[in-house]
Order: C-alpha cells, then sequence, then structure tokens
C-alpha cells in the first residue's frame, strides 16, 4: 500500500514543530482515539522511502510457493506448530 500525502497551508492549523525522531500523537477524547500523527519532515521522508521500497519490494517477482510449500509455511507459522526435525514426521504433517 503506497503512502500518499495531503498538504495543508501552515496559517490554517496550529501544530507544534517535532523533533527528529519524535512523533507528536493527537488524541481525540483518549489515547484509544487517535486523530492525527505529526512527524517531523526528515522522519516524513524516511517513512515515504520505507513504504515505496515496500511497495517495490512486493511487486518484485519472487519465487511462487506451491500448495505444498504454501501448507509447510502455515504449519511453520502456527502458534500451536510443533517442532520436527525429521523427514517422517514433516511429510505425516504435510500429508505428502
Amino acid at each position: 500500500m503506497g503512502l500518499s500525502s495531503a498538504h495543508i497551508k501552515s496559517n490554517d492549523v496550529r501544530v507544534p514543530q517535532p523533533r527528529v525522531g519524535e512523533a507528536l500523537v493527537v488524541e481525540r477524547y483518549s489515547s484509544e482515539h487517535v486523530k492525527a500523527v505529526i512527524l517531523h519532515p526528515d522522519d516524513f521522508a524516511e517513512l515515504q522511502n520505507s513504504s515505496a521500497a515496500l511497495d517495490e519490494l512486493a511487486l518484485a517477482s519472487g519465487p511462487e510457493l506451491t500448495d505444498l510449500g504454501a501448507r509447510a509455511h502455515r504449519l511453520a507459522e502456527s502458534p500451536e506448530g510443533e517442532l520436527v526435525d525429521d523427514e517422517a514426521s514433516v511429510r505425516r504433517l504435510l500429508g505428502a
């Protein structure tokens, strides 16, 4: 997902100046209702660059997982997954 931005004239809002490496979280009513996050321009540029790099990685054509590979990945990432270190157990779990 690309990171987009909208520009607002500084005369239209009153915003404190954040320091580099600091995010100012604007809350509405409580910390559970975040209205906005204010970043230093250098931090925002870094965030945009990171977002663009992740988008490029997502679009890059890498090797596709086979159905068996996808099942193995789901098992490995499952919180209930069991540690297996022998071929017979792996074959049993994957139904191969």
